[in-house]
């Protein structure tokens, strides 16, 4: 038998842990909760999976690729539009040439997969799904069944009082292969929609499995944060923990730096990841969580709470009833979720080997050392530069305009609210329009047909030493003194314009090819999490030459490079510019893209 395992979904609710984190690889006990579905299939001998991907794949991709060290074969198929639950299999159909199951990849279920296809076949089933008795079914869908488990009808979240069962879908189905033929081809279908109710009119064999296994359906904050208790207290069976139970109820990867007086006095059932750093007093209390490389400042207390991966918690900081990833605290009793700008608070913690951070530190020196250099030996030119601007036209000889590192967020949900404080930058350059240019961007004809971007061509709105200074870069000259302030790096992502920033932000990136609409907003917005650099892979490969698409590509791969995380395995030829060699690299690319006039306007 195949799998399939849907993994697609944005996880609106989740926000704003899915903002950065795709659902499915959202953790339940430190492990993503993919990868127990895939240690579920391969308990049950199948090893052969497909796994649909929408939200972040390169997140999921990064974390299993072939699924070879999972024990497992495992492929994709990459969706750039959802097309629905069936439908997304409908795309693959040629995979499935067996019976198969199909499995939900944000969830978490210990079920019997090799007793459930034993009662598909005994019963001669095209499809099976599997069911459970719950006390109140009005969250769920509701299947409908005679005596000899055969489906009659089902019914979508009804009150609780006009359900006609109390046995609930979910989402957990067995397959015999022609059952696809019944999906449409390039259209959104849905199971229990659209497919089951033809299944039922079309009298095919067609059964609920009754199952008394653990299921958890992760739709918000609470069930995130009660699924997560639940395994670490030991209500689902058959999860082991990674770690040694240094005292009862109390797992401790042996990476993990804790010392005796405080693994004493924590509370049971606690379960901590590798690499974590826990300060002197600090009180932990049960069910909680620690997940990987996660550093706890003395003195701070985490009582039933979950801290996911690479978090920093401030010395004294108290944290109750939560769910926390890096800068995001969310309290489950409010639903409510914000995001923490204060370093000293919670931040992004990551462990850096050492040669990356020599090769940080190198990157900074030189950065600051060209920079100063620069503006020494440049003074010259930026005088002579100045007085040829003033001549050509009235106004001020620099253009500083504000650049958004991150734009402001504010997201509403009907039980939740998230924050996120705008970061910018001033972006010093040298005036090359007219003093009244920005009141006419509006009536210029952009060069991209789609996504933020603007790219006038033969703009009107630039003066005549304008066109020189763009012509030959002068006019980024004076960018130098942001890289000596440390608030850009020689090489970096392209700073966006505040209008640009906010049109990402709301509209996202959409891309018309051959008919086909691809949604590129997830990619692009990767660009928030780099650093802003005068030059990058925009510059050296391209400049204005390249598409919306193409820019919003280079800087997402210029982000996850700054970032240290992603393996040379996935980067591959790219990894060489994770290090100061490439660094230098992609400086001299950009020195001979300027002087080469490579893309230039």
């Amino acid at each position: 038998m195949k799998a399939m395992i849907l993994a697609a979904g944005l996880g609106s609710r989740l926000m704003p842990l899915t903002l950065t984190i795709p659902k499915p690889m959202l953790p339940i006990a430190n492990k993503p909760s993919l990868e127990h579905i895939i240690d579920l299939c391969k308990r049950h001998g199948i090893t052969k999976i497909k796994m649909n991907l929408f939200h972040l794949p390169e997140a999921v991709d990064n974390y299993f690729g072939s699924g070879k060290d999972f024990g497992v074969e495992l492929s994709y198929s990459i969706e750039k539009r959802l097309w629905g639950t069936a439908g997304g299999i409908k795309r693959v159909q040629s995979f499935f040439d067996e019976t198969f199951v199909v499995l939900m990849g944000d969830g978490l279920t210990n079920i019997d997969l090799t007793e459930m296809l034993k009662f598909h076949r005994e019963k001669g089933a095209k499809a099976t799904i599997a069911v459970k008795q719950v006390a109140d079914p009005s969250r769920y869908g509701v299947v409908v069944t005679d005596s000899t488990g055969a489906i009659k009808s089902f019914q979508e979240k009804p009150k609780k009082e006009e359900a006609l069962s109390d046995l609930i879908n979910l989402g957990i189905y067995i397959l015999e292969p022609e059952i696809l033929d019944l999906v449409p081809s390039k259209e959104e279908y849905d199971f229990g929609h659209q497919l089951f109710p033809k299944l039922l009119e079309l009298k095919t064999p067609f059964y609920a499995y009754h199952t008394d296994a653990a299921w958890d359906d992760v739709g918000g904050l609470m069930d995130y944060w009660r699924v997560n208790l639940d395994v670490v207290e030991g209500r689902v069976a058959g999860y082991d923990f990674d770690g040694a139970e240094l005292k009862k109820g109390v797992f401790v990867h042996p990476s993990t730096k804790i010392d005796k007086k405080t693994l004493d006095k924590i509370v049971p059932p606690v379960l901590i990841g590798r690499d974590v750093e826990i300060g002197p007093g600090v009180e932990i209390a049960g069910p909680s969580i620690i997940g990987d490389e996660v550093l706890i400042e003395s003195k701070a207390s985490v009582i039933k709470s979950v801290i996911l991966n690479n978090t920093f918690v401030g010395k004294g900081i108290e944290l109750k009833d939560s769910v926390v990833n890096k800068n995001y605290h969310l309290s489950v009793p409010n639903n409510f979720g914000t995001y923490i700008d204060d370093d000293k608070v919670l931040k992004v913690h990551r462990i850096v080997p050492f040669k990356t951070k020599f090769d940080q530190f190198l990157i900074s020196a030189t950065d600051r050392t060209v920079a100063f250099f620069a503006l020494l030996f440049l003074s010259p030119l930026f005088l002579l530069t100045a007085i040829a601007i003033k001549i050509n036209s009235r106004g001020p000889v620099f253009y500083i305009s504000k650049r958004l590192r991150s734009p402001a967020i504010q997201k509403s949900g009907k039980h939740w609210y998230v924050y996120f404080k705008e970061k910018s930058v001033k972006y010093y350059v040298f005036r090359t329009m007219y003093t009244d240019a920005d009141k006419r961007v509006k009536d210029l004809k952009n060069k991209y047909q789609s996504g933020p971007f603007i790219k006038i061509e033969n703009d009107p709105r630039v003066t005549s030493v304008g066109r020189f200074l763009r012509k030959t870069s002068v006019d980024e000259l004076p960018l130098f003194w942001n890289v000596l302030k440390g608030s850009m790096s020689l090489v970096g992502i392209w700073a966006l314009p505040v209008y640009e920033a906010h049109h990402l932000l709301e509209k996202g990136l959409k891309s018309e090819e051959e008919g086909n609409l691809f949604d590129l907003t997830d990619v692009s917005q990767l660009r928030f999490e780099g650093k802003l650099g005068i030059a990058g892979f925009w510059q050296a490969r391209g400049r204005s030459n390249l598409t919306a698409e193409e820019r919003a590509i280079h800087d997402s791969v210029q982000s996850v490079l700054n970032e240290n995380t992603a393996s040379k395995e996935y980067l591959g030829e790219y990894s060489e510019f994770q290090t100061y060699k490439g660094y230098l690299k992609m400086l001299a690319e950009t020195f001979n893209a300027v002087v080469r006039r490579t893309g230039a306007e």
